[in-house]
């Protein structure tokens, strides 16, 4: 039993593919990672792909694009500068045409060099695949000669930072552990090991899946090697060698899979058996669309936000179709299916159904979900939620604890499109004197690199240290506490004092486990939200609002590339300012919600 997890975002990163009505069915590594609605829309004669609508320069989506562009450039040239072995680079081969592209690939491959740039493999007819890895590294020699393995730059960050156990050297000797090689020796023959991080699986399993869709084109070309490796270079805090390629073996068990025949209702499946069973289902869709009978009705997913195909795909949906209205927990594409099945698809139907009778027939035509039930009920709650106009609901009763301090400090920060925190904002108060509170902004409005990233943080955290040590030493009360909504803030120190190494950010991220609370994880103690517990909607429900007309981390971005890249120094000027006022509100919402959570009985 294979699991086909919810359908992913890849926001603004790749452009849509070409409408397919004729000649060889031949389906590219993106399509086993994204929705198969868009892969129906492609060999579908009836569906008309709406034209691209231009982006601002300083769209935060197109933004965003520019800087996964930007990082997959610098990574490229930089393994091609330190790479000890033979590099063939053929993007310039992109005007020429595939057919050159894929035999220049063929020919590199044959003569056995280390890493290809850019190549086209040969399409697999058979197969019906086709693909453009970033890299193809060479492996170890097969029967027949060389064999290599798929590689993938991405513009998130693929490691989770582990603690090893008590005894073992966090990085070296042998497995088990992480697979990675240098850039100066890329070849995954005998890999290195290190066991303070490991593969970020769950959450990024779509590139797992377009390396499998690339191993499986190597097997066709008759390239492919054992282990069955799979390359990948993220964002991720580079190792004191530098970046790094991180490895999975495509063929060994590693995604949890549920399977309610198996004790304990989980087992374990392979990244390619993962990839050949989605594969398999958007070829069946694709093949179906082309005789003209799709297989697929739309079902709202992320993807749908960035998705050129989504104007067709809304107008075919029930303005109160489960996965239109509900949109935190969200129902993946199998349980809507279901729900439709049952005459339950909509939020008024799901709302008024008989929820154990529901489950009777529901459970059994979704096996591939784990929790089905709690999921299922949950959904219930919210399109009753919604039905009522209700959007929050306490499920506590009695006061809310929320630790205090002798000095009181609300922390919000603001990152650019290319992910650099460029302002650390604090709201400072006293308890006893909340009228005197002040807001401090520690901001850089200019294009940052690590080293300026880094200046930055140590100046916001030198102040901050001050006030905590000052607070110490005047041993008044329970000293400086933080607040902040959601684990970003820390997360983000903890990255930079792991880069940086500075004893200032180090301080930081230490004082974060002791002196930090997290505001978000109270809420969630205390409240159910219809539409999820974001800091907008919990801040807005509590009373308070925003000066701006249109809040929001995305705009926020858009307004800092205005700030720094506007032509007239004016534009440049309100820019700033609107940022700013933006992050003076967000400490303020912050601070608001910690006040009402207090203040409930």
């Amino acid at each position: 039993m294979t699991t086909e997890p919810a359908d992913e975002a890849v926001a603004g990163t790749v452009a849509e593919p070409a409408v397919t009505r004729g000649g060889p069915l031949l389906l590219d590594a993106r399509a086993a990672r994204s929705c198969p609605v868009k892969t129906q829309r492609r060999f579908d004669g009836t569906s008309v792909l709406p034209p691209a609508q231009p982006q601002a320069f300083d769209d935060p989506l197109a933004l965003r694009a520019e800087a996964g562009r930007r990082h997959r450039q610098v990574v490229l040239e930089e393994l091609i500068d330190r790479c000890r072995g033979r590099v063939v680079d053929l993007r310039l081969l992109a005007a020429d045409g595939s057919d050159v592209q894929v035999a220049a690939t063929r020919r590199a491959l044959a003569d056995g060099v280390d890493v290809v740039v850019g190549g086209v493999l040969p399409p697999d007819h058979d197969g019906h695949r086709t693909g453009t890895p970033d890299l193809l590294v060479r492996g170890a020699d097969g029967p027949q000669g060389p064999t290599y393995h798929p590689a993938l730059v991405v513009w998130h960050h693929v490691l989770a930072l582990q603690t090893p156990r008590t005894g073992q050297d966090p990085v070296e000797e042998g497995a088990p552990g992480l697979a990675w090689t240098s850039f100066e020796e890329p070849a995954p023959v005998e890999p290195r090991r290190r066991r303070d991080a490991a593969l970020r699986l769950r959450s990024e399993e779509r590139d797992l899946r377009e390396l499998a869709h690339h191993h499986r084109l190597l097997e066709a070309a008759g390239f492919g090697g054992g282990p069955a490796w799979g390359g990948l270079v993220g964002t991720d805090v580079p190792t004191g060698t530098g970046r790094a390629l991180v490895w999975a073996d495509l063929a060994e068990p590693l995604l949890r899979t549920y399977d309610a025949e198996v004790a304990g209702g989980y087992r374990l499946e392979t990244v390619l058996e993962r990839y050949d069973g989605a594969f398999a289902r958007r070829l069946a869709v694709a093949q179906a669309a082309r005789r003209g009978e799709p297989l697929l009705a739309p079902v709202v997913v992320r993807e749908c936000a960035t998705c050129r195909w989504w104007p067709v795909c809304r107008a075919e949906l029930d303005d109160d179709d489960v996965s239109v209205r509900i949109d935190r927990g969200a129902l993946d594409r199998l349980e809507v299916e279901a729900l439709r099945g049952l005459d339950a698809g909509t939020v008024t139907a799901l709302a008024h159904a008989d929820t154990d009778a529901l489950l009777e027939r529901y459970l059994p035509l979704v096996p591939h979900r784990s929790h089905a039930e709690s999921r299922l009920r949950t959904a219930v709650r919210r399109a009753r939620l919604l039905e009522g106009g209700v959007p929050f609901v306490r499920e506590t009763s009695g006061p809310i604890e929320v630790r205090a301090g002798s000095l009181e400090v609300d922390l919000d920060i603001e990152s650019s499109a290319d992910g650099r925190v460029y302002l650390w904002g604090f709201w400072v108060e006293r308890p006893d004197r909340p009228d005197e509170g002040s807001y401090r902004a520690f901001a850089a409005f200019r294009d940052l690199d690590s080293e300026a990233e880094t200046a930055l943080a140590v100046e916001a955290f030198t102040w901050l240290r001050a006030l905590v040590e000052g607070e110490q030493e005047a041993g008044s009360g329970p000293g400086v506490a933080v607040y902040h909504y959601s684990g970003y803030e820390p997360s983000t120190i903890d990255a930079l004092a792991r880069r940086s190494g500075h004893p200032v950010l180090a301080w930081a991220s230490a004082y974060a486990r002791e002196g930090f609370v997290d505001l978000l994880d109270v809420v969630k103690e205390h409240w159910f939200g219809v539409s999820g517990l974001g800091l907008k909607l919990v801040a807005t429900h509590a009373g308070f609002a925003w000066r701006d007309e249109d809040p929001g981390g995305l705009n926020s971005q858009r307004w800092f590339a205005d700030a720094v890249h506007a032509p007239e120094p004016e534009a440049r000027a309100a820019a700033e300012a609107r940022v700013l006022a933006y992050n003076e509100d967000d400490v303020l919402a912050t601070r608001h919600v910690r006040a009402w959570l207090r203040a409930a009985g």
